[in-house]
Parts: structure tokens; C-alpha cells; sequence
């Protein structure tokens, strides 16, 4: 069982003062938890999607998700940090006194100053910021994240700055106080974010608590390949019978070698035998077979090495069995490939455009014929094969249109051949879709479920991948659970049994990425180490063999050149 933890375009952030609250302690994995009273916030860059400029910090504990509830009053604050402009709308107390706006500290470039101003009694004593939400240096499939946390004081805190990638401090409304929680929803750039709440007191004194985090997915699993982005180079392994390592060539590789042209590569994406990429600047690379246009590309032959597409601005990539996805900076959705069963979204041929109806979309997922976006409000779409229920609507009616979910708040989503997950914006977990190998995660091995249900297991899970039958979550401190179809070992158990309900993965360092697969699973941990298991019929684990024979049930670290 999990425990129950509790630039930018866009941020919300809403702060209550709670009467009490003591920390609970934070997982030893979740080793970036941090706490600064001076020092640099860093520089981040996306040379390397899987290295996080660092801070000089000291270890803080964690906010469980249950020491909230409060009937203070609560002030929510809307900046668009583009523009500067800020809404908010302030609460009265039941004594009729209102909560006040206070200016936080400046920053400089990247360095945060702690300074005290004395009148009297010396408070010397800066607040502790502590960040429950996210992990450090974690990678998401979604531009949405929520930051959840606690600021206290030995006397009160009268002053909480959000700083989104260097830029200027946005004064949060607070109510004074020793003790604060806070959220911040925020919508991140692609690549790295940095992200720094500073809290002061009366005196002055600042303290702070820094996280970084990645917009985009650095490992993919296809349907017998994998791919990482790590070390600042791009690799690929196992079947390559048309291009989809990238490499140059139609020869297997049964060990990591080296992708084409995909040094600036932030994200990736894989399914059956196709592979997808977006770059530092946005530019989408596509490449494997393509035979249903599913690169974006007229209908005809594969292509071996990575080749740009003409789209505007993209953010993130989704591939389906036969079928793309991609989301463009301005919230749109774009759709090529296969359309047999409505999964484009839209009328027209397989070559890229947009799909309409869709706007605000912070995340997208392609499953086998079907698709899914989630909406800035938290709204899952979906829209393609519904025959087992993997829409969610509560019926079996292919959609050639998105249709919205009804009772999900999400903040990203994944999809397998014919399931869906969906990630709630604190950490829950609902799933729908087909179950006949359990990975729905909800206990039965049985009946497939038309309407989302909860998995039971989960509070607090930062992101979910899904391929086949198989379903995958990285919770808040860094663990990696699995659950679903076994047959080759790809829940990383030790067996080939089936999972009906999630089951932690032993043997692995803190996790950072995740990748499902057709039968094998790939993740990135924290030290920018490729981990692989399950199928191994064409290499795509990595280790130097091929053949059913050399599955894994059990995750091994890729040995990289």
C-alpha cells in the first residue's frame, strides 16, 4: 500500500492557514526534498532531459495528503506570468476581517537572499518551506502539475512568493500565521521547470524549497523496442525491421546504439513500430514504419532515420498502434495516421490537423485505435474504439469525436490497447476500459468497467503509463507500481503471474520515468540509469541476447556505451 501523502503559461495557486500541523516524514528515495533559507535556485537547461541543475539545500520532511482542513479563510490567485496580470478573490472570516495580499522577496537572477530586519526581540529564525508535491528532478507526460506543501515559522509567516523558471516573484494572498499549507496549479513549458515557493516572516527572514521538474517522457516502449533519452545522447535497442530505432538502418540491435539526429530530443514516444520525438525548440521527429501515414507523412515506405514534420510548436507526442498524436503550445491537438475507428478525432485524410472541438489541452495519450486529452479545467476527452468501454461513457459506441468523461478530474492520462488510467490532480487513480488481465488495478480479474472506477491502492501518483494489457504508476515518493498482464514478466515481480491490483516493484532506485510497452517495461531512475524487463524476443531489454528465452521477470539495469 501507498501512504497517504498529501515561462509557466499558467499558474492557480490557493493558500489556507491551518491552526496546526506537524510533518510526516518523507520517504528515503524522495532525496531532493528540500529546504533552503539562502542560496542558487540553478540554472536549468534541456542539454540533457534527464539532468536537473542542483541546489544547496537541507533536507525537510514531508506533508501527508490528510493533515489538510481548514475553515480559515482561503484566497485564490490566477497570474498568467506572461502578461503579469493577477486576478484574486478574497474570503472573509467569519469575524468580517478580510485576508491581505503582502509582498514577498525579490530574486535576483538565480539567487534567493535571506536577510533580517530586527526591531526588539531578535527573530532570527527563517520558515521552513517544505514541498510534498512533487519528487525532485521527476518527469511527467503533462504540462499540468499541482505543488502541494507547508510553510511554518517560530512566529507566523505573512508573506508566500511563487517563482516559475527565474521568473519574477508572484505574490500569493496569505493568511498570517506560524503554519500554511499551500497548492499551487500550475501549466509548465516543454523540458525543465524550476519551481520556488519562498515564504518570510515578520522579521524578514526567507526561506525557500526548490523543485525541478520535466515536461516529457525520456524512455518510450514500442511493441519489441525501446528508446531513452540520458547522457545526453539518444538510444535505441531491440526489433528494427522498419526504422523504428532510428538508426539508420533495418538491423536489430540487441544492445544500445546510438539514434540519428536526436541530441536535442526532450521527449519521446513508441507503440507497435513506430516512434515519435519533440525537441528543445518544439520541431516533432518521427520515424519506423508508416504505413497508415502514422508519421505524419503521405501513406508508403518506413523511414529508418528521424525526420522533422512541418507542425507549429510542440509541447508533447503520443504514438498509437497506428496512429499520432501531438499537442501544440497553443493548447491544440494535432492527429495523423490510421483513422479506421475514429481515432484521428476528425474528418480528412491521415495527414496531420488539428483536431477540432479541443482546446486548453494540457496532456494526450494514444491508445491501440483510440485517444485522449485532458483539458486546463481537469476534463478527460476521448474519442476512437470504445468497444470495450475505454472512453468511459458508460457505453460500447465507437466515437469519432471527443467526447469529455464524465466524474474525472485529471491532470494527465495513459492508455493501453484498450484501458484507460487517469491521474486526478492530488494523486488518484481511476481507470476504465478493458480488464480481462486485471489492469484496470481495481481487484478483478473479470468484467470490463464502462465508467471510470477508483484503484483503490493509490493516493499519490505523480504519473501512470499503460500499454497492451499492462498498467504502470510512479507514486509520490519515487516508487514504481505495476499490475496486469504478466506473461513475459513485464511487471518486473519475479513471475508471470497476472496482477488484478497494483504491486510495488522491488530492486529499483528511486524512479524518475516510466515506459510501458507491449509485454516489457523501461524506466529511468534517478541517476540517469536505463532499466528494462519482461519481453525480450528481439533484444528490446537491452542486455545482448534476443529470444523468449531470455525474458525477464525481474528489472535489470541496461549497460549503455
Amino acid at each position: 500500500m501507498i501512504a497517504r501523502r498529501s515561462t509557466s503559461i499558467l499558474l492557480t495557486a490557493v493558500l489556507s492557514h491551518a491552526a496546526c500541523g506537524d510533518d510526516g516524514a518523507t520517504s528515503a528515495s524522495d532525496t531532493a526534498d528540500t529546504t533552503t533559507t539562502t542560496g542558487s535556485t540553478g540554472t536549468t537547461t534541456d542539454d540533457d532531459p534527464t539532468a536537473a541543475p542542483t541546489t544547496t539545500t537541507t533536507t525537510g520532511t514531508g506533508l501527508t495528503e490528510g493533515e489538510t482542513g481548514t475553515t480559515e479563510p482561503v484566497t485564490s490567485t490566477t497570474v498568467d506570468v506572461t502578461t503579469g496580470t493577477t486576478s484574486s478573490t478574497t474570503t472573509l472570516d467569519t469575524t468580517g476581517d478580510t485576508t491581505s495580499t503582502t509582498p514577498g522577496d525579490t530574486t535576483t537572477g538565480d539567487t534567493t537572499t535571506s536577510t533580517t530586519t530586527t526591531t526588539g526581540a531578535v527573530d532570527d529564525t527563517a520558515p521552513v518551506v517544505v514541498l510534498a508535491r512533487p519528487f525532485d528532478n521527476v518527469h511527467l507526460a503533462s504540462r499540468r502539475l499541482v505543488v502541494t506543501g507547508e510553510a511554518t515559522d517560530d512566529v507566523e509567516v505573512v508573506a508566500v512568493d511563487l517563482v516559475v523558471n527565474g521568473e519574477a516573484p508572484v505574490a500569493l494572498p496569505v493568511v498570517p500565521g506560524p503554519v500554511l499549507e499551500f497548492s499551487a496549479d500550475l501549466r509548465l513549458r516543454r523540458g525543465w521547470n524550476t519551481v520556488e515557493l519562498i515564504a518570510r516572516d515578520a522579521a524578514d527572514n526567507s526561506g525557500s524549497s526548490v523543485r525541478h521538474v520535466h515536461v516529457g517522457v525520456p524512455v518510450a516502449a514500442g511493441g519489441a523496442h525501446s528508446l531513452a533519452l540520458t547522457g545526453g545522447a539518444a538510444w535505441g535497442f531491440g526489433r528494427n525491421n522498419e526504422g523504428q530505432l532510428g538508426v539508420g538502418d533495418l538491423v536489430d540491435r540487441l544492445e544500445p546504439a546510438a539514434m540519428l539526429d536526436l541530441d536535442d530530443a526532450v521527449s519521446l514516444s513508441a507503440n507497435l513500430n513506430h516512434s515519435l520525438a519533440v525537441t528543445e525548440s518544439g520541431a516533432v521527429k518521427v520515424w519506423g514504419r508508416n504505413d497508415e501515414g502514422q508519421l505524419g507523412q503521405p501513406p508508403g515506405a518506413d523511414v529508418s532515420t528521424p525526420v522533422a514534420l512541418d507542425l507549429p510548436e510542440v509541447v508533447l507526442v503520443a504514438a498509437g498502434q497506428r496512429h499520432s498524436l501531438a499537442l501544440t503550445e497553443d493548447g491544440q491537438v494535432w492527429s495523423f495516421g490510421l483513422n479506421n475507428a475514429g481515432q484521428l478525432g476528425r474528418d480528412g485524410d491521415s495527414l496531420p490537423a488539428v483536431v477540432p472541438g479541443l482546446e486548453d489541452i494540457v496532456a494526450v495519450a494514444a491508445g491501440g485505435t483510440y485517444s485522449l486529452a485532458v483539458d486546463g479545467s481537469g476534463a478527460v476527452w476521448a474519442w476512437g474504439n470504445n468497444a470495450d468501454g475505454q472512453l468511459g461513457d458508460g457505453m460500447t459506441l465507437d466515437s469519432p469525436v471527443p467526447k469529455a468523461i464524465s466524474m474525472v478530474d485529471a491532470a494527465a492520462v495513459a492508455a493501453g490497447k484498450a484501458h484507460t488510467l487517469a491521474v486526478a490532480p492530488l494523486g488518484g487513480l481511476a481507470a476504465c476500459g478493458l480488464n480481462v488481465s486485471g489492469q484496470l488495478g481495481d481487484g478483478l480479474n473479470a468484467d470490463n468497467e464502462l465508467l471510470p472506477v477508483a484503484v483503490p491502492e493509490f493516493a499519490d501518483v505523480l504519473t501512470a503509463a499503460a500499454s497492451g494489457n499492462l498498467s504502470l504508476a510512479l507514486a509520490g515518493d519515487a516508487a514504481l507500481w505495476a499490475w496486469g498482464q504478466n506473461f513475459s514478466g513485464q511487471l518486473g515481480l519475479g513471475d508471470d503471474a497476472d496482477r488484478p491490483a497494483p504491486t510495488l516493484v522491488p530492486g529499483l532506485p528511486p524512479v524518475r520515468a516510466i515506459a510501458a510497452g507491449f509485454a516489457h517495461t523501461v524506466i529511468l531512475d534517478e541517476n540517469g540509469g536505463v532499466w528494462a524487463w519482461g519481453l525480450n524476443s528481439f533484444g528490446q531489454l537491452g542486455k545482448g541476447d534476443s529470444g523468449n528465452a531470455t525474458n525477464s521477470a525481474v528489472p535489470l539495469l541496461v549497460s549503455l556505451p
